[in-house]
């Protein structure tokens, strides 16, 4: 049983209830009355108490907002069952997290009979802020002459969402140095994590011969919004572009836009396909410049040797 699944009862809680509006009868939202209004404020003033007992580590502050015979049921289906298991249980979590706090968002709540059912999730995290778990939760509480107290709560765990490093390592193959010599130019890639871990960037420079074509800089980073990886591109002579980053079977595919320095925009498909650790390919179609098809390219890059005296 981890003690951060469960149990992180409410330090911030959100509830967002429709107003009422004067729509059209196909899309109104059914008022809520005065009565009913006033029991979900009485159950979130509950919810309030709780969420203080906890974050304030009092153990016999979060056992007072129970039932006696009030359960907890963790994400392993274990039932802590009465005030003397639930005290053994939240203070052995209080002390393996001393600090913890938990923000909530609730979802919905239902009364019916004097109970009132109430469904959301939290975010458990440690003193200094790191995520310890993500819980879906549902609770039941009972009117008594003492307000709601709390009857049942149910944790299941959701899985952390990952940090923008560990998000990252599905294309950390990219770092390291990459070259490419074709008849035309010379193409060389450095990429390496940034200092702080959470971005992966890279340098392109572009030579013919003796002369520098292009130097561009990269960053490439994790979109937990969206669940993609994103990418930006600034070029030496001032145009900038912008990369989503999809997974194919065998590499990567991206929709890049740009910016040229003359103000003209164009879009493009970007495939990246591998075939070995060190080396890939790279394949540019559906190119279109201010409305002009561009022709599509093509060229491979190999990861550069080690220099002479140095490992790999």
């Amino acid at each position: 049983m981890g003690l951060a699944l469960t149990l992180g009862l409410a330090s911030t809680v959100s509830y967002a209830q429709q107003p009422a509006t004067n729509t059209s009868p196909a899309t109104a939202v059914k008022p809520v009355s005065a009565e009913q209004g006033a029991l979900e404020a009485d159950v979130l003033k509950a919810s309030k108490q709780l969420m203080d007992a906890f974050n304030n580590g009092s153990v016999d502050g979060v056992l007072g907002v129970f039932l006696p015979d009030g359960e907890l049921i963790d994400d392993s289906g274990t039932v802590h069952l009465g005030h003397e298991e639930l005290k053994s249980l939240v203070t052995q979590f209080f002390a393996a997290y001393p600090g913890a706090k938990t923000q909530a968002e609730i979802e919905s709540i239902r009364v019916v009979g004097g109970l009132a059912m109430v469904d959301g999730s939290r975010i458990i995290s440690d003193k200094e802020g790191k995520g310890l778990s993500v819980l879906r939760f549902a609770t039941v509480w009972k009117k008594t002459d003492a307000g709601y107290k709390l009857a049942s709560l149910r944790d299941v765990s959701v899985p952390l969402p990952p940090t923008p490093h560990e998000a990252l390592e599905a294309i950390s193959w990219i770092v390291g140095q990459w070259v490419n010599e074709g008849t035309d130019a010379k193409v060389d890639l450095n990429y390496r994590w940034a200092e702080d871990g959470n971005f992966i960037v890279g340098d392109i420079l572009i030579t013919a011969g003796d002369k520098v074509v292009m130097k561009s800089f990269q960053r490439i980073a994790w979109d937990a919004h969206e669940g993609k990886f994103r990418s930006w591109t600034f070029d030496s002579d001032g145009g900038f572009g912008e990369g989503l980053w999809y997974p194919t079977a065998i590499g990567w595919s991206l929709t890049s836009k740009a910016v040229a320095p003359d103000g003209s925009r164009g879009t493009a498909t970007v495939r990246i396909q591998s075939d070995s650790k060190d080396r890939f390919n790279v394949i540019g179609t559906h190119r279109v410049s201010e409305g002009n098809e561009e022709p599509d390219y093509s060229y491979t890059v190999v990861r550069r040797p080690p220099e002479s005296g140095t490992s790999k």
